[in-house]
């Protein structure tokens, strides 16, 4: 349905949950220069995602990952922060609501308190903090980097008040504060609560909360962090003592007809299962055993599929396809032990573990259901909130949307996908308030650092597990300290937390420091932070060096801690000796080109282009094809029966009249040049094949996948042998040929989750499910057989999967080394399969035999765009994003965002929602009226150059150029800082800023002195 259009009135935007869909969604609007509110019910950021300990697919440390969003939220100027607080009342309409907002008493002046847990060591029973197994503690004091970075007092079980307030030394604690209301006006509102997890309490024939050892997949991450009860040692509950053999029991809450569970898949509880039982063989005991059982084996997200097969080939982790009814204590011990039924079906079997994991499914709280009602908008059958297929972040009350696990179960980068689109979609009921520019920070004058001798501080980043679990942290301070020129040298435990940076900040100005060396992450996620640290201190943001012991010691180190105590000297060495050399240095700052190149003229691409045309971008469209659509041309039919060809002809026709849209058809990408905001990039259009150059700010790539269609089981040599896509056409168009079937064949992963096509197609289950369904809507009495590998029908899915199950649909599953067989007998297609609970090859003549070829990235068209634009791409050619977790829209290359199945296979659903992000995103980026360059660009000493054209040559990017005075230019506004001339120069006079030959040689001058 077309977007509706409310004129901005209030200028600000509610934000409801502090989890990481709701810190993305808070940046992104602040970013396009929004005021927004953010309020959570809890005590400090982070949701969910602050009881994790690592992730799949990279086994980032989640802590790392998430703090630079907490330590960002904590100062961006245009979020205020309500912790505590939840919304009472709403009035109003789209752009114009009135809500009332109760914030519950602190009893801490969070100004003032230092977190220094004083309150908490004298009085443990009146301050919000309990550790334990579970480690929810109600505190903000959640985890290391917390914000806000403060406890919390319980005055009720708080005895002597007097003497509680007189132990805290800044005098923060504040007796007399009490519940506060108030009202405020918002133009629109976001809704980002998360789900609640699975009591497996409930399930009595599972021991959870009977059992010692049998703990929750949150528990058990809590039990693998360091700042967990075990202090990251991998000790079972009941005696301390290490496991051995640990079972891992997928679907619990999930895919389940018992009373208070879910029917529908929780869609991440695969991958964190594999993500746990890898850690556990990787990162403590190689001789741990670890088993999964599971029912299907859901990793159908980008990549996915080869981590899955990383799991069982690399580490192996055992999985075996069961569903365990019943744990068992194992009588004169606290082991445990599992009947369940062997996957050919055939025998009960029994095995002995030290754990059990239970892999526990997300479900919504009746505390959400209820602000559901208070917000007056619709939920589905499960209390989810309920959304259109083609309109996946919209509630059904205009200027309410919703985004991450309250809106369906997903994992977390379909999560920031959804943040960032239902920030544009919020943003657009609010003004941009004064511009982007009141959004800066104002920071102090820069000290004049010029002729004073370096006075260096080096701070070190303990990191929990991730640095300080691997290396003595407060060692390599004191070998630090002896390095000349190093005046102070400090562990500062979470570098990027809000008390870590300010902590940076004293230091400098107490020691006048005049250079900085952090060593701690990678400077990819990190340098900016640190860089307005430096800022705040009154230096010169250049004067920073990161040493990256995390990534390229620690880590890659773990299993050996002398080597990485080595590494992480010889790197904190190196970085003094480059920041001694470090000079204060100029960003280049250009106009910004506010105009949208889209490359795309699908279901994503059209999306895109129209988000950004009605926030006022002009928007040029380039599709290579004649017309638009895209592969959503074929497809006739939703799971949920929607009209996909009606959605379809509304959104070409939008297009196409859109006053800011200009199409080019017939468009091919020939030479692109510039950087974000100052793009420029050459067409071929036209049936001619004419040359037009677009300038452009911002960059969407919505170039699609293709249909993928192997030469196997006949397809294309008999005319029973077609396609889903092929399948749903045919019932719309000619649905009496269906309905005369009796035996239809379909046969799912053909062309996907293959040695040429390694990863799942994500969408052909529910294709199989959805025509399954429509074939026996047609003729009750036919009788649909469907041949699966795992049946990955996630989320609400499921839903559909059990009812084509109710209503007679047959799925019997292969193996890939066991596929199934076809021939032909009188024009009659025969399937030969062999069913694994008869254990016995069976044979069908079927009417129809119906392939779920799924998709695949066009390997020519991306290779072409890739070289062009200088973009990385996967191994099965799909496009590559900058960060899996936190940006799974911005591609690498700065002002280039993917979109759709440019990005990996997904439904249209997910299509919709990741081009809104990819708008949402460029939005942020061109808010700006100018571009901040940076300082790293080539600089060229007229009085060295000879004029040898040898950088002319050499430049990827055609920048230098010999002037009227003989001697080479090059201009800031082009340069891409890749030093390539630099490299080069016989003369040596080009210098790459940021990266002079003095601080490269000075940092091997540092090493070898080591």
């Amino acid at each position: 349905m077309p977007d509706e259009k409310v004129a901005p009135s209030n200028n600000k935007v509610l934000v409801i949950g502090g989890g990481v869909g709701g810190i993305r969604a808070a940046l992104d609007l602040a970013e396009a220069g929004r005021n927004v509110v953010l309020i959570d019910k809890h005590y400090a950021l982070g949701g969910l995602m602050t009881r994790l300990d690592r992730t799949f697919p990279t086994n980032n440390c989640d802590l790392c990952t998430l703090s630079p969003h907490l330590s960002e939220n904590g100062r961006e100027l245009r979020i205020e922060f309500l912790s505590m607080t939840q919304l009472t009342s709403v009035e109003g309409e789209a752009g114009d609501f009135r809500v009332g907002l109760t914030t519950a008493p602190r009893y801490i002046d969070l100004h003032k308190c230092t977190a220094c847990g004083e309150c908490f060591k004298q009085f443990p029973e009146c301050v919000r903090f309990t550790p334990g197994l579970d480690h929810r503690a109600p505190t903000c004091m959640r985890y290391p980097q917390a914000t806000p970075y403060a406890f919390s007092i319980d005055m009720e079980k708080c005895k002597d008040v007097d003497a509680l307030v007189q132990v805290c030394h800044a005098g923060a604690i504040v007796p007399g504060d009490a519940t506060k209301k108030s009202d405020l006006g918002v133009g629109s509102i976001l809704l980002a609560p998360g789900a609640d997890v699975f009591d497996p309490t409930t399930v009595d024939t599972y021991g959870g909360g009977a059992f010692p050892n049998v703990v929750t997949s949150l528990e058990y991450e809590r039990i693998l962090s360091a700042s967990g009860p075990t202090h990251g040692e991998l000790l079972r509950p009941s005696d301390g003592k290490r496991p051995r053999r640990i079972a891992w029991i997928q679907c619990v809450g999930s895919r389940s007809l018992h009373e208070g569970a879910a029917s529908y898949c929780s869609s991440a509880c695969c991958m964190f299962a594999l993500k746990e039982a890898m850690v556990t063989r990787e990162r403590f005991h190689k001789d741990t055993e670890t088993t999964i059982f599971f029912m299907d084996m859901r990793t159908c997200g980008k990549d996915y599929e080869l981590y899955y097969q990383r799991a069982k080939n690399d580490y192996g982790v055992r999985l075996v396809r069961s569903r365990p009814h019943t744990i068992d204590p194992v009588p004169d011990s606290d082991d445990l032990s599992i009947t369940f039924i062997s996957p050919d079906g055939n025998s009960q079997q029994t095995e002995f573990f030290d754990m059990v994991v239970l892999s526990t499914g997300f479900k919504i709280s009746p505390e959400t259901q209820e602000l559901s009602r208070t917000l007056g908008i619709e939920l589905n059958e499960h209390f989810f909130a309920k959304t259109g297929s083609f309109d996946p972040v919209t509630t059904s009350r205009p200027g309410i949307y919703v985004c991450g696990l309250f809106e369906s179960p997903k994992d977390i980068p379909e999560t920031m996908v959804q943040a960032s689109a239902a920030a544009y979609k919020a943003s657009r009921h609010v003004a941009n308030g004064n511009g982007v520019k009141a959004n800066a920070e104002e920071f102090p004058p820069e000290r004049d650092v010029a002729g004073e001798e370096p006075r260096i501080g080096v701070f070190v980043c303990d990191c929990a597990d991730s640095i300080g679990g691997v290396i003595d942290v407060g060692e390599l301070v004191n070998d630090s300290k002896k390095i000349p020129g190093v005046a102070v040298a400090e562990m500062i435990g979470h570098g990027c937390s809000l008390s870590s940076l300010e902590k940076i900040q004293e230091s400098i100005r107490a020691n006048k420091l005049n250079r900085v060396v952090i060593g701690g992450c990678s400077p990819r996620t990190h340098q900016t932070l640190f860089q307005d640290t430096l800022r705040r201190a009154g230096l010169n943001k250049y004067l920073v060096e990161i040493a990256n012991i995390r990534d390229q010691a620690t880590w890659v180190h773990r299993s050996n801690p002398e080597a990485a105590a080595a590494k992480t000297r010889e790197l904190i060495r190196m970085a003094v000796a480059g920041v001694e050399r470090s000079r204060p240095l100029t960003d280049y700052v250009l106009p910004m080109n506010k105009d949208v190149l889209v490359i795309g003229g699908g279901v994503s691409g059209m999306s895109a282009a129209l988000g950004l045309a009605d926030q006022g971008f002009k928007v040029y469209l380039a599709e290579r094809a004649g017309r638009l659509g895209g592969m959503v041309k074929n497809i006739r039919r939703t799971v949920e029966g929607e009209d996909v060809q009606a959605y379809l002809k509304d959104l070409v026709d939008r297009t196409m009249a859109h006053e800011r849209i200009q199409i080019l058809l017939n468009a091919i990408v020939v030479d692109h040049s510039g950087m974000p905001g100052m793009f420029q990039t050459g067409f071929q259009t036209g049936p001619q094949m004419f040359y037009r150059q677009i300038r452009h700010g911002a960059t969407i790539l919505a170039t699609g996948a293709l249909a993928t269609r192997p030469g196997e089981y006949l397809l294309d040599k008999h005319p029973s042998a077609m396609t889903q896509l092929e399948l749903d056409a045919l019932i719309e168009d000619n649905p009496e040929k269906v309905k005369a079937w009796n035996d239809v064949v379909m046969i799912q992963c053909v062309g996907s989750r293959i040695p040429e096509n390694p990863n799942c197609s994500r969408v052909c289950c529910q294709a199989a499910v959805k025509n399954a369904l429509r074939i026996l809507n047609l003729n009750p009495e036919a009788r649909v057989f469907v041949l699966y590998r795992d049946m990955r029908t996630f989320g609400f899915s499921e839903d559909h999967y059990l009812e084509a199950r109710r209503k007679g649909v047959i799925f019997v599953r292969y193996d890939l080394d066991d596929k199934p067989e076809i021939r032909t007998d009188e024009g009659r297609l025969i399937v030969t399969f062999t069913d694994p609970i008869l254990g016995r090859k069976l044979s069908v003549a079927a009417d129809s035999l119906c392939l779920s070829t799924g998709m695949m990235a066009d390997d020519e068209a991306n290779e072409d765009l890739a070289t062009i634009f200088h973009l990385p791409r996967t191994s099965d050619g799909y496009f590559l994003e900058e960060h899996t977790k936190l940006k799974p829209v911005d591609l690498p290359v700065p002002g280039f965002f993917v979109a759709g199945t440019a990005h990996s296979p997904k439904t249209i659903r997910e299509s919709v929602a990741q081009a809104q992000a990819a708008a949402g995103r460029a939005q942020t980026l061109l808010a700006r009226d100018s571009i901040n360059l940076g300082a790293a660009v080539a600089s060229v000493n007229s009085d060295k150059c000879a004029a040898c054209l040898i950088c002319v040559r050499a430049c990827p990017f055609d920048v230098p150029h010999i002037c009227a005075d003989g001697y080479s230019e090059i201009d800031p506004a082009k340069c891409h800082g890749c030093g390539v001339c630099a490299a080069e120069c016989p003369a040596k006079a080009i210098q790459l800023m940021q990266f002079e030959d003095d601080q490269l040689l000075g940092k091997l001058e540092g090493l070898l002195k080591g």
